[in-house]
């Protein structure tokens, strides 16, 4: 059997993930949030780690609504015919494949939809939804954010940046992943392709006639176009664009080297692209979020005394006791039958003989018999005030209506609450180590750590902690005359405020 014009074979067309959003940045960034818990009861520093962190995360989430606002169109598919590659011949069949690991066979014609994928979406995922995620710990846990009204509505006005990010990253992520498949015709007379190609741009001559088929016969049929081309293959997917990328960025790599993803365990694969995961966590922590919001602004009296837990493990018996009579009132008002039976059959007893009369006074010691006098002293109080039968009933429904609402209330607040505090962080890393090896599998890093474009974040980070170190002490290397100035400075600030308040 004669060899082939051309032959056709499978490639992933993508943008790798770019410098900024590399793995040592994304590192930074981590280590980053993870010291802004640490130093949490610090103002200052603490200001430092998060502002090189927000800054960071909202160069990441403004991409994301570039992409999300920008998709690439894609062209409608376009058939190509092949040459026949017969599956008798295995030494012909045997030579190619040794070439082109991902040669395609047993067809004569193949649909080609230009299409890349921009890795920069996976990253961009990473670092949104972990400055999300990472929200309502650093909420429950720091002071130093809830207790200036600025520093907190600055830090909502980034956790919203931050909700808006992640929103976008979810919508885009679907889009990289629903990519149609990719092919590159290449020349089997000459030397094999490297795995990895990288774009030169596309000139205007590399497709001769809108058709995409005609384009690729006039290529290989034409001897002087055919040694025009950088590499012996022809590729439709460098003829794309992608938004904020350079198009000679655009690289395609056999797609043999990503075999392994699909013989992938099943049950590994699962967990590697399941979505359900990380959607349930971002839904689940904006619940979390806004019922901790409502706690903080509406004028609930809750029975929870605190975000902070040492003081809800200090006051949990008084907190249960609390739900104790919560859940009684709610239960005994709603069958007022029972406390009317108890009350007659109390009375009973008590007419009956001095000794049981005793033991229904330390019966009533009880949340139960407690709530039941309540609901008995109402009715009665009612009743002699003239009040209907069915208003009665009605407005007994409606207290145990409260007490039940109020019970769910705070049990939401605790839940809330102890999920920020213990189970959040948690979620956090595991999200981390999830979506980090997600990426590990998109291919190895674009530069290593020895290289400027890596290390130069965490060398500017160090810079301006210096730089805010030296500021925090400077009380102490200022001369007296910059130290009076300073303290009429903050006179005339305290007598402003005064007058404000006033």
């Amino acid at each position: 059997m004669s060899t082939p014009i051309f032959v056709a074979e499978e490639v992933l067309c993508t943008y790798p993930i770019s410098t900024l959003y590399d793995s040592c940045p994304r590192y930074l960034f981590y280590a980053l949030l993870l010291a802004t818990c640490v130093t949490r009861w610090t103002g200052w520093l603490s200001d430092v780690f998060l502002g090189a962190a927000a800054t960071y995360a909202g160069t990441a989430a403004l991409e994301a609504f570039i992409l999300v606002g920008s998709p690439a169109q894609k062209a409608p598919s376009s058939p190509v015919t092949l040459p026949e590659i017969s599956p008798n011949n295995s030494t012909t069949l045997s030579a190619l494949r040794s070439s082109f690991p991902a040669l395609i066979t047993n067809t004569s014609e193949l649909y080609v939809t230009p299409a890349t994928i921009d890795l920069d979406a996976d990253a961009v995922l990473a670092i949104v939804v972990t400055a999300y995620l990472i929200f309502l710990p650093l909420q429950t846990w720091s002071r130093a954010f809830t207790h200036s009204r600025a520093r907190y509505i600055l830090f909502s006005l980034w956790h919203i940046l931050m909700l808006a990010g992640t929103i976008s990253a979810l919508i885009y992520w679907p889009r990289v992943r629903n990519t149609p498949t990719q092919y590159a015709f290449c020349a089997p007379d000459f030397f094999p392709p490297e795995d990895t190609v990288s774009s030169d741009g596309w000139p205007s001559w590399q497709r001769t006639t809108p058709s995409w088929n005609a384009s690729v016969w006039t290529l290989f049929t034409n001897a002087t176009l055919f040694n025009s081309l950088p590499t012996v293959c022809y590729y439709p997917c460098f003829n794309t664009t992608q938004p904020l990328r350079q198009q000679t960025d655009l690289e395609a790599t056999v797609a043999d080297n990503a075999a392994y993803h699909r013989a992938r365990h099943a049950f590994w694969s699962r967990v590697l692209y399941s979505t359900r995961y990380i959607y349930s966590l971002i839904a689940l922590t904006l619940v979390v979020n806004v019922i901790l919001l409502l706690f903080k602004l509406l004028p609930y009296r809750s029975r929870i005394p605190s975000s902070r837990l040492w003081i809800i493990w200090r006051e949990r018996r008084e907190i249960l006791r609390g739900f104790r009579v919560d859940w009684y009132a709610a239960v005994y008002a709603a069958a007022p039958h029972r406390s009317s039976n108890r009350s007659s059959s109390s009375s009973s007893s008590s007419n009956t003989s001095p000794h049981r009369a005793t033991t229904t006074t330390t019966i009533t010691d009880n949340p139960t018999d407690r709530n039941t006098s309540i609901v008995e002293k109402t009715r009665t109080t009612l009743s002699t005030a003239g009040e209907n039968p069915r208003s009665i009933t009605w407005l007994i429904h409606l207290h145990s209506l409260g007490s039940l609402m109020r019970l769910l209330l705070d049990v939401c607040i605790l839940f809330a609450v102890v999920f920020s505090i213990i189970i959040s962080p948690l979620t956090v890393l595991a999200f981390v180590a999830w979506i980090e090896y997600y990426i590990y599998e998109d291919g190895p890093a674009q530069e290593t750590p020895k290289q400027v474009g890596q290390w130069a974040p965490l060398a500017s980070i160090g810079f301006l902690v210096v730089s805010a170190a030296i500021l925090k002490l400077k009380e102490v290397v200022a001369p007296r005359r910059e130290i009076e100035w300073e303290i009429g400075e903050v006179r005339r600030r305290l007598k402003r405020l005064e007058e404000m308040i006033v």
